[in-house]
């Protein structure tokens, strides 16, 4: 077995209900309510806030923790975004690239583009939300990476011992198990965001950077 499926396994059923509850659907269309659902599959609930944030309320997500890493469903067809992402470590680490927050764009460029490939009709849709969302959330990385700067991790050599790679590496760290301690705080950081959402998203990096100070 994968280190990669060992994590999937861990998941507990309570936290697999949370997730796929974590995105509340209402205000379905009468043209989407005499259609065939429109369901979007998500690994983990970093994930979902991204597809989240450009669905709208007439797609249905749910999230599978046993889905691989870098992939998601569309109307059961699994899709893969690896080739945006820049993925380290192994395991349930390794699901962390959502981490730093820089990969939630490029993400999000993945999503919109399969969403439109999936569903045509809706493309104009995806894109406009898309920009709506990419446009602010650039801005908060912008500021989280001024924050990240006053750390004074830039090329230091820091013992990764609380599964945080992605977030060190963006505060300009070298992960070395010879390395110093990373910062305390990070032992009890959140190991996900509450919901799928884009603001529960926002609120778990604005978590995570605050946990190394």
């Amino acid at each position: 077995m994968t280190d990669e499926a060992t994590a999937s396994r861990s998941w507990s059923r309570r936290h697999f209900l949370a997730a796929s509850t974590g995105v509340a659907i209402t205000g379905w269309s009468r043209r989407s309510a005499a259609a065939e659902p429109r369901e979007v599959v998500v690994p983990h609930l970093a994930f979902g806030s991204i597809v989240s944030a450009i669905v709208g309320p007439e797609l249905r997500l749910q999230v599978d923790p046993s889905l691989p890493v870098a992939t998601f469903k569309l109307g059961g067809t699994q899709l893969s975004v690896a080739e945006r992402l820049l993925l380290k470590s192994q395991g349930h680490d390794r699901r962390r690239y959502l981490d730093d927050a820089r990969n939630a764009p490029k993400l999000g460029a993945a999503v919109r583009d399969h969403l439109r490939n999936a569903w045509p009709e809706e493309a104009e849709a995806f894109t406009a939300r898309h920009r709506t969302w990419s446009r602010s959330f650039v801005r908060d990385v912008l500021r989280w990476t001024k924050e990240l700067s006053e750390l004074d991790l830039r090329d230091k050599r820091v013992r990764d011992e609380h599964g945080r790679i992605y977030l060190l590496e963006w505060a300009g760290a070298r992960t070395d198990d010879g390395g110093s301690d990373a910062p305390a705080g990070l032992a009890s950081a959140p190991d996900e965001p509450t919901a799928a959402t884009p603001a529960a998203y926002r609120e778990y990096i604005q978590q995570l950077i605050d946990s190394t100070f």
